[in-house]
């Protein structure tokens, strides 16, 4: 049952981290941080070893970028969220970031900031809305 609403359940929880974002440039500790530390055991549960160690990498890969000052701490820890709970989520979420970054890029000339829980956001919605459509076609 639960990993039937979990696409549901990310785009709700999403939407105040992109709001947030969005208007601010940045997303409270108090939407993340219990999501983050639930994300492990929802690995565990949704995939065994390998979506930990799969959410464990995409961790690694955004703390050094966040160490490099490419990320902010809410998006690495949305992003682990994502890995664990749904990594088509998380890869729709980061083509949207990229084309994104591309669309601005070629428009603007120059170096862009996206909100980065606005693209988490959206490539949820549109997994939700896939996972959606395949629900009501078994029907």
């Amino acid at each position: 049952m639960l990993t039937a609403l979990l696409p549901s359940l990310l785009v709700l929880w999403l939407l105040p981290c992109a709001l947030q974002d969005y208007r601010q440039r940045r997303v409270a500790d108090a939407l993340t941080i219990p999501a983050f530390f639930g994300a492990w055991p929802l690995a565990l549960w949704l995939g065994g070893t390998e979506r930990v160690m799969f959410t464990l990498a995409v961790f690694a890969g955004c703390w050094l970028a966040w160490g490099m000052g490419s990320i902010g701490a809410a998006d690495g820890k949305i992003a682990t969220v994502l890995a664990a709970a749904s990594p088509v989520a998380l890869g729709l979420s980061v083509l949207v970031l990229v084309v994104g970054f591309v669309d601005m890029r070629l428009r603007r000339g120059e170096s862009v900031s996206l909100p980065a829980a606005v693209a988490f956001y959206g490539g949820s919605v549109v997994m939700a809305l896939v996972e959606g459509i395949q629900q009501l076609t078994t029907l």
